[in-house]
């Protein structure tokens, strides 16, 4: 798969280009500064220097480069972390100006997957709030004082990547991440400083402060940009230990191998030499279900009009309905349906 990693050399982004690069991914990273390309072929990716808040020059970057998966990292924090509100403004102008200009050269080069970093910021900061909460829940604080301008711009470029599937082919996903800590993390080494001196400053209330090692950083992201079957096990009984015993999980899965536009992606997959692993069939998915502790209760086919990408999309739309209708009517093969619904529950 061709990944465009932009904001490559960022602290998550080295470990990123390491992880998808060892995955036998097309890594192209990209940067703004001529100086930091050798750190990008370091980790065995190809470097292309572009300037995010350049409009044209990205929309021609991304259109040259072709990529299917665009993975935007642009954030940038002081090292020693967000101390005072202004030490957010360089990372303000990114999520407002840079992130949206990626987006949209993605979309008109009809780039399958944008999935774009976010952080804990963007929840707020309120006085209390659930224990629990992830990116599908809504923002439940307000700004820090004087910070309405930094919490907009966050809030509104995960927005801008949620959203872009709604009026393009190519869908968003936003992972909204805690701080960072291992490996390379400048404030990591700053707070171990700060221990060994006795200097670390002393919590009190009773907030918690996510974590997450920037090894899980690189785990997650390619999770979702074309997860093995090993990391989909993981991940499904990670939710099957969450899950109430009377609880259903329900899976919407995206290009069933089975159907025609699915083999004929496997099929230019395997002549062009590449690993094939963003299809999954019905089957497989319930077999990787069992042996997670599931069983599959429901599995509703849809989407048996292929789409070719962005040929056509007014055609696409309006055939959607009668086709599906038709097809259900004929009683076609599930098998032949792009996508399918999966409603399980806990064995």
């Amino acid at each position: 798969m061709r990944i465009l990693v932009a904001g490559a050399t960022s602290v998550p982004g080295i470990p990123l280009l390491r992880e998808l690069n060892a995955r036998g991914h097309d890594v192209i990273g990209m940067t703004s500064q001529p100086a930091k390309t050798a750190q990008i072929e370091q980790q065995g990716a190809k470097p292309v220097v572009a300037d995010v808040f350049d409009a044209a020059q990205i929309d021609a970057v991304v259109a040259d480069i072709e990529p299917e998966v665009v993975v935007s990292l642009l954030t940038t924090l002081p090292k020693r972390g967000p101390m005072r509100v202004k030490d957010f403004e360089p990372a303000r102008e990114l999520w407002s100006r840079g992130a949206p200009n990626l987006v949209v050269a993605a979309q008109r080069a009809g780039v399958r997957r944008v999935v774009a970093e976010s952080v804990i910021f963007a929840y707020g900061y309120p006085s209390t709030g659930p224990a629990i909460m992830d990116e599908s829940d809504p923002y439940p604080g307000p700004p820090p004082p004087g910070g309405a301008e930094m919490l907009a711009a966050l809030r509104g470029m995960e927005q801008t990547v949620l959203a872009s599937g709604e009026h393009s082919d190519t869908e968003g996903i936003v992972l909204r991440y805690g701080v960072f800590y291992g490996p390379g993390v400048p404030h990591d080494e700053l707070f171990v400083r700060l221990a060994k001196w006795w200097a670390l400053p002393a919590m009190t209330g009773n907030g918690m402060v996510p974590w997450i090692h920037i090894d899980d950083v690189a785990t997650a992201f390619r999770f979702f940009l074309n997860a093995e079957d090993q990391l989909r096990t993981e991940a499904l009984k990670a939710i099957h230990r969450q899950l109430n015993d009377s609880g259903r999980l329900v899976c919407n899965i995206h290009m069933n191998s089975t159907s025609p536009v699915g083999v004929a992606c496997r099929l230019i997959n395997w002549l062009l030499g590449r690993t094939i692993r963003n299809t999954l069939s019905t089957a497989r998915f319930e077999e990787l279900l069992t042996s997670s502790g599931f069983i599959a209760e429901t599995v509703i086919p849809y989407g048996y009009l292929p789409r070719p990408g962005r040929l056509l999309p007014g055609l696409c739309e309006a055939l959607i309905l009668p086709v599906e209708k038709a097809s259900n009517a004929l009683g076609f093969p599930g098998r032949l349906a792009q996508h399918f619904l999966v409603v399980a529950r806990k064995r």
